[in-house]
Parts: C-alpha cells; sequence; structure tokens
C-alpha cells in the first residue's frame, strides 16, 4: 500500500511539474503574443497617420485640379478659334486692301 501511494504521490508530482512547465510556457508565449499585438497596434496607428496625411494632401490636389478645370474652362471660353482667327485674317486684308 505505502509502495502504491509513493507511486501516486511520484506521479503527481510529476503531473504537477508538467502543468507548471507548461503553464510556464504559456505564460511566455502570452506574453509574446501581447507584445506582438502592441507592435501591430502601433505599426496601423502610424498607418493611419499616413493614410490621413496622404487624404489630406490628396484633397489639396483634388481642390487644385478643380481650379484648373475652371480656368481651363474659362481660358476656352475666352480663347479665339482657328474660325475666328481665319475671320479676322480675312478682314484685315481687306480692310489693307481698301487702305491701299
Amino acid at each position: 500500500m505505502d509502495k502504491t501511494l509513493n507511486l501516486i504521490l511520484n506521479k503527481l508530482e510529476s503531473l504537477d511539474n508538467k502543468v507548471i512547465s507548461m503553464d510556464k510556457r504559456l505564460t511566455a508565449d502570452l506574453k509574446r503574443h501581447e507584445d506582438l499585438i502592441q507592435q501591430l497596434i502601433r505599426s496601423v496607428a502610424a498607418a493611419n497617420v499616413n493614410i490621413t496625411e496622404a487624404n489630406e494632401k490628396l484633397s489639396v490636389i483634388d481642390a487644385k485640379a478643380d481650379q484648373a478645370i475652371e480656368q481651363i474652362t474659362d481660358i476656352n471660353a475666352s480663347v479665339a478659334t482657328k474660325h475666328d482667327l481665319a475671320y479676322y485674317d480675312k478682314m484685315i486684308s481687306e480692310h489693307s486692301r481698301q487702305i491701299y
């Protein structure tokens, strides 16, 4: 009976040591995962800052593009066409002949 009890106690002690070992490994793994998650959070935060800055710059570029489109539309409205230039050339030629 004592031998059996000693064997059981030895096995329990062995199991207890295994549980302690597993607990240490689990704790170490959890700590490593926590560090990785914190690093990931910092990386995502930095990426969000970069995306925000890029969006702001893109908004400025978009506004400038809209302004350029408006200016081009105004220029197109006020610029003389090829037909207009031909007409003015014809009129100037006729006027020059009338003067001579």
